[in-house]
């Protein structure tokens, strides 16, 4: 095992151990493997005391260039997934993907700087976050909104639950995880409020809703009967 690797799975150990989500901790692994593979591959680098930020900087345009799932962490997946036969393979690396690649390894020097005293200085404090370019998204319809939940069989249990959930949604604007994480102390009716809490961050906030375009009359009873 490389200084790398060691410094690696110690970092996502103590990532384990701040309860942080599997999402973001997939996220951390995989990111980090593939740069650890660059900078190995690229410039025989194996030791944390060795990366300069020229080599991130260097990766940044890399990964520019060199397409997606053109590299991999596991020859093994590779042959099993067969990333070759995707139509979007070899297609240019969103913005946004390379960003959230430069936000983990930036987490991973910081925690090494930081947090074990492993490098001498910080070499990503003056490495920038790529800009994302956010474009609107297309808005639904008023007709293609009706047939979205015209799909929903509101004759069942499970099917008036889904539905009321897809209603709240739309009505609140709230994530799906914040949607499922509530409970009926959430709800203030007199007010036609709702706290949500953000499952990532366990930041607060209040989202309001209309009884007009949303059933919250069984809402409640459907809260309770959540875990069916």
């Amino acid at each position: 095992m490389t200084d790398l690797e060691f410094q690696l799975d110690n970092f996502m150990l103590y990532c384990s151990s701040k309860n942080l989500s599997r999402k973001t901790l997939a996220s951390y692994e995989q990111t980090l493997k593939l740069f650890i593979k660059y900078l190995k591959d690229t410039f025989e680098i194996e030791e944390v005391k060795k990366v300069q930020s020229g080599h991130i900087r260097q990766y940044i345009k890399y990964l520019r260039e060199r397409g997606k799932y053109t590299v991999v962490n596991n020859e093994l997946t590779k042959n099993n997934n067969h990333p070759e036969n995707r139509t979007d393979y070899k297609k240019e690396i969103s913005t946004t993907t390379i960003a959230n690649y430069v936000r983990n390894i930036k987490v991973f020097f910081n925690y090494l700087f930081e947090v074990e005293r492993e490098i001498p200085k910080n070499i990503v404090e003056k490495i920038e976050n790529p800009k994302i370019e956010r474009k609107q998204k297309k808005r639904l319809s008023s007709d293609e909104i009706k047939n979205v939940f015209g799909q929903f069989e509101t004759s069942t249990f499970h099917g008036y639950r889904n539905y009321v959930i897809a209603r709240l949604l739309l009505d609140t604007g709230m994530r799906i995880g914040e949607c499922l994480s509530l409970l009926e102390k959430n709800f203030d009716f007199q007010h036609k409020s709702i706290l949500v809490t953000n499952p990532k961050n366990k930041q607060e906030r209040y989202v309001y809703f209309s009884f007009n375009d949303c059933r919250f009359d069984c809402l409640l009873e459907i809260l309770r009967l959540f875990d069916n």
